[in-house]
């Protein structure tokens, strides 16, 4: 597992949004029961595991960046039951047999699956049904081809690319879509676009033009102070032993 944001937990806590209402219900509605216990794997500044402990779930919150993991820790302080754990999603840290649902939210991708996947099968409880959920939230700003086209050359290369291979076997898992619209000042907009992996940090080339460009497409397309960004969560909810490694 890549600590693919280090140095972006600032950008990372104030540019993320929280996931909308309608993804819990769901969740909770169809997959979850009252007293369920769900490990957060890539969890960083727990915006979402705030979300399960607030409906009452026990959580395991997993996450290797240290600056995250302040957050993190919190957000969850007043949460009785909640653990947050300093490790990976291939060395969960997590007892054997514990978990109810695994959830991970836009850090998937990153992990190393060979042995991510055996590690999942090891913290879940035995039994079939539904208990992964992969999410990925995805922000686009009024007109982003243009935004996204103007800091294409401005982004840092990977040491690794993340995995774009399909996490389920086919036909394996449910989709599910929730989407939502947020009307954002320039900050909230600034740190959501820093927020990305290949942003650069600050301090690195490229990260002053960076920005400029998306002030420059901040002031011609915002309205009052705001620009709108439409948001797309995008799941994929199935059963541990359908994951691909």
């Amino acid at each position: 597992m890549q600590n693919t944001h280090a140095g972006k937990t600032e950008h990372y806590d104030l540019g993320r949004p929280a996931y909308p209402a309608a993804f819990y219900e769901y969740l909770y509605g169809e997959i979850l029961g009252p007293n369920a216990i769900v490990a957060d794997i890539g969890a960083g500044p727990g915006k979402i595991a705030k979300g399960f402990a607030e409906r009452g779930s026990r959580v395991y919150a997993v996450e290797p960046d240290g600056d995250m993991q302040g957050i993190l820790q919190d957000r969850l302080r007043r949460f009785g039951g909640c653990t947050v754990l300093g490790n990976s999603a291939e060395d969960t840290g997590i007892p054997s047999g514990a978990i109810d649902l695994i959830f991970c939210g836009n850090s998937y991708d990153w992990f190393d699956r060979a042995r991510a996947v055996p590690e999942f099968r090891r913290i879940l409880k035995s039994g079939g049904g539904a208990n992964v959920a992969l999410a990925w939230l995805r922000g686009s700003p009024r007109n982003c081809g243009e935004l996204y086209e103007a800091l294409g050359s401005l982004c840092k290369p990977m040491d690794r690319r993340h995995n774009e291979a399909p996490p389920f076997r086919e036909g394996a898992c449910e989709n599910r879509e929730f989407a939502f619209t947020l009307y954002q000042d320039l900050d909230a907009l600034m740190n959501g676009m820093l927020s990305a992996a290949v942003s650069p940090n600050q301090g690195d080339g490229g990260y002053e033009e960076y920005c400029q460009a998306i002030r420059r497409h901040f002031a011609r397309y915002s309205e009052g102070g705001k620009i709108e960004t439409k948001f797309k969560l995008s799941c994929m909810i199935g059963n541990v032993n359908d994951l691909i490694p």
